[in-house]
């Protein structure tokens, strides 16, 4: 019978923000909590807590989400076998970036990633970034981001002498920068749980 003590004093709490389900804009984040302890995964939903062993895992997504002049967050995605994903990301409530949370969001995905490791090889699917599609859009926006928000600033100056014109190109080349810096850190690739790829991680 498995000592259930031991798992209890082994537990691993990270302070991160969780949802159940993929997709749909939520405006706040309200469950928060997730934990490792022994071979279960533990998360609070609605004010209680559910866990799963972690041989129900099926899969691992990661990717970054960018934030325009706030920066970047991790999300973790995991996967169970005929039930809705676990979502843990490294937000504040709002989904905006913080800092204070990069750490521990980093260890939590560290943690999550040995103790999978360890279990059969090829039982859990590691993947990080977005789909082909949304990556070939994303590039296409990136294209007219350059034009309009760089490029149109630096006619206008060679035009027009206005000074301002260049503070706008430094903007708009510091915006499209971060989108770019985003579409590279979501390329859509498999991975090995034991060499996660650092540019997902805080």
């Amino acid at each position: 019978m498995p000592d259930a003590s031991k798992d209890e004093t082994q537990r691993r709490d990270y302070g991160l923000f969780v949802r159940r389900g993929a997709g749909g804009l939520v405006l706040k984040l309200s469950d928060e909590g997730v934990a490792l302890a022994g071979e279960r995964l533990f998360w609070s939903s609605g004010g209680g807590e559910d866990s799963r062993p972690l041989s129900d895992i099926s899969g691992v997504h990661l990717s970054v989400a960018h934030i325009a002049r706030h920066g970047d967050f991790g999300s973790c995605e995991i996967s169970f076998g005929g039930a809705p994903p676990l979502q843990v990301v490294g937000s504040s409530a709002f989904g905006f970036p913080d800092e204070e949370r990069d750490p521990v969001y980093a260890a939590f995905v560290r943690e999550l990633h040995g103790a999978l490791a360890m279990r059969s090889v090829g039982t859990v699917r590691f993947s990080a970034g977005v789909s082909e599609g949304r990556l070939q859009v994303m590039q296409v926006m990136l294209v007219i981001a350059g034009l309009l928000f760089a490029g149109l600033p630096l006619v206008l100056l060679l035009m027009t002498g206005e000074l301002g014109m260049l503070l706008a190109a430094a903007a708009g080349g510091a915006f499209v920068a971060g989108m770019y810096g985003w579409a590279q850190k979501n390329r859509p690739r498999n991975y090995d749980a034991a060499r996660i790829p650092p540019e997902l991680l805080p």
